[in-house]
C-alpha cells in the first residue's frame, strides 16, 4: 500500500505513514468482519470534517486535511487493488473438492 501512496522520488514515505496506518485501522477485516478500530476500542473513529463554512479561515489546515484525504483515498484503492490481485493468486492455486454429495469420509475426533 506505502508503493502506491509515495510519489516517484521517494522521499515523503514518512510522512504517508500515519494516514497509511489510518486507513489500516479503518479498513474492515474480511475474516472478522470488524476494523482494527472496532476491535479495540469497541468503537469507530469520528470522521474527520473536510469541507470547512469558510474557506478562507484555517488554510493551512485545509490544505493538510485535503492532502490527508487524498492520501487516505490513495490508500484505500491501494486496499482494493490488493485485495483483488490476491484474490486472483489464491483462485489460481485452488482445487475443486474430490468429495461429491452423499460420499462416506472419516472425520477425526481428537479435538
Amino acid at each position: 500500500m506505502l508503493r502506491a501512496c509515495i510519489s516517484s522520488t521517494q522521499k515523503d514515505w514518512v510522512s504517508h505513514l500515519p494516514a497509511i496506518e489510518f486507513a489500516i485501522n479503518l479498513a474492515r477485516n474480511e475474516s472478522t468482519g470488524y476494523s482494527p478500530f472496532f476491535l479495540n476500542t469497541g468503537r469507530m473513529p469520528r470522521t474527520m470534517i473536510w469541507e470547512s463554512p469558510d474557506p478562507s479561515e484555517y488554510t493551512g489546515v485545509r490544505v493538510y486535511a485535503q492532502k490527508m484525504k487524498t492520501t487516505l483515498l490513495a490508500a484505500h484503492d491501494a486496499i482494493l487493488e490488493a485485495r483483488v490481485k490476491q484474490t486472483r493468486e489464491a483462485n489460481k492455486h485452488r482445487r475443486s473438492s474430490p468429495f461429491e454429495v452423499g460420499d462416506l469420509v472419516y472425520l477425526s475426533s481428537k479435538n
